[in-house]
């Protein structure tokens, strides 16, 4: 027994030695779960046609804590966005990645994920993702953020809908983060 225990912690020593002289990269990360004050953080009234968001505080559907935000469109679309700051990141932001979790209610959706410069409103990056409303809270991701010479961001969960079935789309913990 204590040649098996000696064994280990030898292993885990030389493990410990072997990363002391290891550089290591640092990550800064922002990030947002709507639990504190989403009316004043998250801009709403990004919509056409019949697309509108709000937030839902303390109804027990959050991914985690207590608020989540929402998406709507029958026929039409909706958006909400939230400003961050990079004056905090390092100044090399060319290894960064966004990300937001979503649930659609009543069938699953094609949810997009933007990233905008406010600066001339030029988009950065984008994708859209199918997800599954059996699922619960999925993530979307955007990797390989360059953002470099950006001050500011937008982050923005984006649905479109072009007549029914009329979805509401959950949204939770926000995530920008750099790795330098």
């Amino acid at each position: 027994m204590f040649k098996k225990i000696f064994a280990v912690v030898s292993v885990f020593l030389m493990a410990l030695v072997g990363v002391a002289g290891t550089a290591h990269a640092g990550i800064v990360q922002w990030s947002d779960g709507y639990e504190s004050n989403p009316h004043g953080v998250w801009e709403r009234g990004i919509q056409g046609g019949d697309g509108h968001s709000w937030f839902d505080i303390g109804m027990g559907v959050a991914r985690t804590g207590n608020n989540n935000g929402w998406l709507f469109a029958d026929n039409g679309w909706s958006a909400m966005r939230t400003a961050k700051s990079l004056a905090s990141f390092p100044a090399n932001r060319s290894n960064c990645a966004a990300a937001i979790h979503a649930d659609p209610v009543g069938g699953g959706a094609n949810i997009g994920l933007e990233i905008w410069d406010p600066v001339g409103w030029r988009k950065i990056s984008h994708t859209v993702k199918w997800i599954d409303d059996r699922a619960g809270y999925q993530i979307i991701t955007l990797n390989n953020l360059n953002l470099n010479g950006v001050g500011t961001v937008y982050l923005q969960p984006i649905y479109g809908n072009n007549g029914g079935p009329a979805k509401y789309i959950r949204l939770d913990d926000a995530i920008i983060q750099c790795v330098y």
